[in-house]
């Protein structure tokens, strides 16, 4: 795969906006080699969903890290130069990643953000593997939204009108401006962590996905990129831990990749040896 270099235009976009949609990122042989990891190694995890839930919780899913074995193509993507030098260009400068995940959503997402702490400063990347439109749970975004005082206004009206469990789809679609990002296999959409996004009228939907943060300066970015790094692994996620590990083995090496560093300095990773346990 070839580079992708983005213009002063997607750039300023990205910025203003929170938010790009790359169409045709990864070639047809990148999607088909990448889902069929997600595929296999969610099946083997988990007892997967086949028919569309009756109840939408607005928070069933499905989750799993690809760092390990069985997970060539997830692997080789997150700590690779393309989407490296993707997550550098957007945040201009050094970055470390938050492991790849691959997940099956078994039904809609609310409006939300990912992270709220200004002191992050981190880009998510998704990509679907099939046909999504606003119908289908395409990803939608409020544009803009990533800034600190529209994220916060908007954390307010989120409090003041919670999603509730039966989650109303109908709702969230009418009283949140959203612009849905429609999309089709091998097109990747990167997006401010801050930036309010939902998932809405789409079910049993595979998704793969992975972070870039800023390597921190002050004690404060730091907590908040190790942090937001680890919190997987605190978020209760009922899987074998053992056979599908949080962080590739290969970066704890002496001769893992130039982000390690930053990672164990932080205490996420230990080079030449096991990840950190905290």
């Amino acid at each position: 795969m070839t580079q992708h270099v983005l213009s002063p235009r997607q750039l300023s976009s990205y910025r203003q906006f929170g938010f790009l949609k790359l169409e045709g990122f990864f070639d047809a042989g990148t999607v088909a080699s990448l889902e069929a990891e997600v595929t296999a190694q969610l099946a083997s995890a988990y007892d997967l969903p086949t028919e569309i839930p009756d109840v939408v919780t607005g928070s069933m899913g499905y989750y799993l890290p690809l760092m390990g074995e069985g997970s060539a193509t997830s692997r080789r993507l997150a700590a690779g130069p393309r989407l490296v030098e993707l997550g550098e260009a957007l945040l201009d400068g050094p970055v470390m990643p938050k492991p790849a995940k691959g997940m099956l959503y078994n039904d809609a997402s609310p409006w939300h953000r990912d992270a709220a702490d200004p002191a992050l400063r981190a880009v998510k990347m998704i990509t679907y593997f099939s046909p999504l439109t606003a119908d289908s749970g395409a990803l939608q975004v409020i544009p803009g939204s990533h800034r600190d005082e529209f994220s916060d206004q908007l954390a307010d009206y989120r409090a003041a009108w919670p999603a509730g469990s039966p989650l109303d789809e109908a709702g969230e679609a009418d009283w949140w401006p959203g612009t849905s990002l429609d999309c089709r296999p091998g097109d990747l959409i990167v997006f401010d962590v801050r930036l309010w996004h939902a998932s809405l009228f789409g079910r049993l939907r595979a998704q793969w996905s992975v972070s870039y943060v800023a390597v921190p300066g002050t004690e404060v970015e730091r907590r908040a990129a190790h942090d937001y790094i680890d919190l997987f692994l605190r978020a209760g996620h009922e899987y074998d831990a053992e056979r599908f590990p949080y962080y590739d083995p290969d970066w704890s090496k002496t001769d893992g990749p130039a982000f390690a560093e930053a990672m164990a300095d932080l205490g996420l990773i230990r080079v030449d040896g096991a990840a950190a346990a905290d």
